[in-house]
């Protein structure tokens, strides 16, 4: 049977075609949640760890840390912020396994998470890796001035004067 309106499902196919196509593009999708970048360490870098990164493997926790570098740096022409350092965490061990790093571009652009996971040990007291121990594990604030930045970007602009002047806990 024909109906009168045959000669507008071509069209109708088409619109619909188009709409559920370019959805995406009009779709709004939440802003980020903010960071919470907790600064542990200043030395060659400014050692932030994220603590909204934090997500429970066994009985350790798997977080990053923000390596922010010092201001104009460099690798292949291309200027770089740092990036992250993925540790997995272990409090009642007291253990810190490194599980690869990713480069942070000046961009904001983050590359592939590279490295294999290492096998955990013991800190040297005093070190990057004990910081970010404490941090995490006993809720440690080494630089209790210090604002906790809320991105990456306010971790470099926290994190680069600090680096210049050797700044202590």
């Amino acid at each position: 049977m024909k109906s009168r309106l045959d000669h507008l499902r071509t069209p109708r196919n088409a619109l619909l075609a188009l709409s559920l196509w370019i959805r995406p593009a009009f779709a709004q999708t939440p802003p980020p949640a903010p960071l919470e970048l907790r600064l542990a360490d200043v030395g060659r870098f400014a050692s932030f760890v994220d603590l909204t990164s934090a997500q429970p493997e066994g009985e350790a926790l798997q977080i990053r840390v923000l390596q922010v570098a010092e201001a104009d740096f460099q690798a292949a022409g291309e200027a770089y912020w740092g990036g992250w350092r993925h540790e997995i965490v272990d409090c009642p061990a007291r253990t810190l396994a490194h599980a690869g790093f990713s480069s942070l571009r000046a961009t904001g652009r983050e590359g592939p998470l590279m490295g294999d996971r290492r096998p955990a040990g013991v800190p040297a007291s005093g070190g990057t890796d004990d910081a970010v121990l404490r941090v995490v594990c006993d809720g440690w604030k080494p630089f209790a001035t210090v604002p906790v930045a809320t991105s990456v970007e306010q971790a470099v602009r926290i994190g680069r004067p600090l680096i210049e002047t050797g700044a202590e806990p």
